[in-house]
């Protein structure tokens, strides 16, 4: 029984997005090449794999589910083997599909793949920006080797290399009469006018921050753009919590300022999401080594709190880094 690559790789297109033509247009082939895939898989194994459903798209049969995850767990062997022999001349070579929080990636992307390329110009990078959930979704499944996420200490999941602590940050207008103050008490937060940050996971973080210390929200915007949030805090609207900030947030130049919090709260760690199977790749190695070394040289200590909560601006990271 033989199958090629891209019959499998269209057919796991197919099943994540449920449709012909997504996954056409995310394979960047024509529909009838996805089709053609798909009868042609049906046809050796003898069963019906998918329906096609009118208005819906394609779902997967019982037996169509089983032989998803097996396509996927196999195009995961598959990357890992390419980056591997591509890589036995010398130096990682080859494609890396790495995921990045969206939220994160203007201020954590450009300073990991900076040294990334300078180190190893021969990797490719597929990048993919998302939420929290759908990063943990796309790991598990194979389609990235790597995320650059969030993660809360002691939540369960697959292995994480810890970069940094993300304390969270108060987003403030410039003309609040908190934003006079060098920080700020959750207390005098809430209650507040809120703009929140409407992604999934992101947001029960939020508001889990206040409902420790027995304190609601007051939210009058929701946006799933950090950019968006950034300007709506500017204009007036309200306050907002992230829990990374540059310099410019911080200088008030953006028309708001970032100020800390003061007293104990929930911070999760930001760092490297991978499985057991992606950490094979001397390629996945080869970002966990330098992202590693990245956080002991303090890369990304400008966008943090310090454990005494301060704003760390140059020096050695004020972070014991668990790595």
């Amino acid at each position: 029984m033989h199958f090629t690559l891209k019959q499998l790789r269209y057919f796991d297109a197919a099943i994540r997005s449920g449709s012909i033509a997504r996954a056409a247009a995310e394979m960047n082939i024509s529909q009838s090449s996805i089709t053609a895939s798909i009868d042609a898989i049906e046809q050796r194994l003898g069963m019906e794999l998918f329906r096609r459903v009118p208005a819906k798209g394609v779902q997967p049969t019982e037996a169509g589910q089983i032989v998803a995850e097996r396509i996927a767990e196999f195009l995961e062997q598959a990357r890992v083997f390419e980056s591997d022999v591509m890589s036995l001349s010398g130096d990682p070579t080859g494609t890396l599909h790495l995921g990045c929080y969206a939220p994160t990636a203007p201020y954590v992307l450009p300073r990991v793949l900076k040294h990334l390329s300078k180190i190893y110009p021969a990797i490719r990078i597929d990048l993919k920006e998302d939420n929290l959930e759908a990063l943990l979704d796309l790991l598990q499944t194979g389609k990235i080797d790597l995320a650059l996420t969030y993660r809360r200490r002691g939540a369960e999941g697959g292995p994480f290399q810890p970069l940094f602590m993300a304390r969270p940050w108060a987003l403030l207008p410039l003309d609040s009469p908190l934003a006079e103050k060098d920080s700020v008490e959750l207390a005098e937060l809430s209650g507040l006018p809120m703009v929140l940050l409407d992604l999934p996971t992101a947001k029960s973080y939020f508001r889990g921050v206040f409902r420790d210390h027995g304190l609601d929200l007051n939210v009058v915007h929701t946006t799933k753009s950090s950019s968006v949030l950034r300007g709506l805090v500017a204009a007036g609207f309200g306050y907002s919590i992230l829990n990374i900030c540059s310099r410019a947030d911080r200088d008030g130049s953006n028309g708001y300022v970032a100020r800390p919090i003061a007293g104990q709260v929930d911070s999760p760690e930001f760092g490297v999401a991978y499985t057991q199977a992606s950490r094979r790749s001397t390629l996945v190695q080869a970002v966990l080594d330098i992202s590693a070394d990245l956080a002991r040289q303090g890369i990304f200590d400008d966008l943090i709190l310090a454990p005494d909560n301060r704003a760390v601006t140059s020096g050695p990271s004020g972070y014991s880094h668990k790595i």
